[in-house]
């Protein structure tokens, strides 16, 4: 594929990984929860979703830095501060590629684990479905509950996306491509030698045959 295609295709997925990232940091930093009860929790009481929101937040970092390189590429075809900086970058993608990835299993265990650990605090309190006098404010408190932690979800969900476009972009980058190791020069003086010896030998056969009769 020509190599500016490629380029362009990879400002596209670089493009899309920052749109992904800013919609997962606005929702996760936004993601409240107050209850009836005058209980209130945000995002940053729970050590999983901080951590989401610190790998959006590297994340938008790095790829802003990275648009900056390519798109400076594309539009003058040079490298900027010296040549190395290309597989540099393609090292700094492969680290953000897998932060996003334990922070997208961090940022889903998280809401996974706190959901059921709430839904089986809330059955051995009041039981399976009735829940009496209590009924209406228990339904309102869950639904406020499930609306934090599925909050919380989306925003993985989305820095999911931003982990396979980044993967993509890795396995389209030239320095991705296996290149076949070239054989090793020979010496001409060696090969002249080889060459010498061949004929010899084949000189010798020939003597050592024995005449037709």
């Amino acid at each position: 594929m020509d190599p500016k295609v490629l380029a362009l295709i990879g400002i596209g997925l670089r493009i899309f990984v920052f749109i992904c990232l800013l919609i997962a940091l606005v929702v996760i930093a936004t993601d409240k929860l107050s209850l009836i009860n005058g209980f209130k929790a945000t995002f940053n009481d729970i050590h999983g979703y901080r951590y989401v929101l610190s790998v959006a937040v590297i994340g938008l970092a790095h790829t802003i830095l990275q648009l900056g390189f390519s798109i400076y590429h594309v539009l003058t075809q040079n490298i900027p501060f010296w040549n190395g900086l290309p597989q540099v970058n393609y090292y700094a993608d492969q680290v953000i590629t897998w932060m996003l990835a334990t922070g997208v299993g961090a940022g889903f265990a998280v809401s996974r684990e706190l959901k059921s650990y709430v839904d089986s605090r809330t059955k051995k309190e009041f039981g399976d479905n009735d829940y009496g006098f209590f009924s209406p404010a228990i339904e309102e408190q869950k639904s406020l509950i499930d609306d934090f932690f599925n909050k919380a979800t989306v925003a993985t969900a989305i820095l999911f996306l931003a982990f396979i476009s980044m993967a993509t972009l890795l396995l389209l980058s030239p320095f991705n491509r296996i290149k076949p190791t070239p054989l090793p020069a020979q010496d001409p003086e060696a090969q002249k030698s080889e060459a010498q010896s061949s004929q010899v030998q084949h000189t010798e056969a020939q003597s050592s045959e024995p005449p037709s009769s």
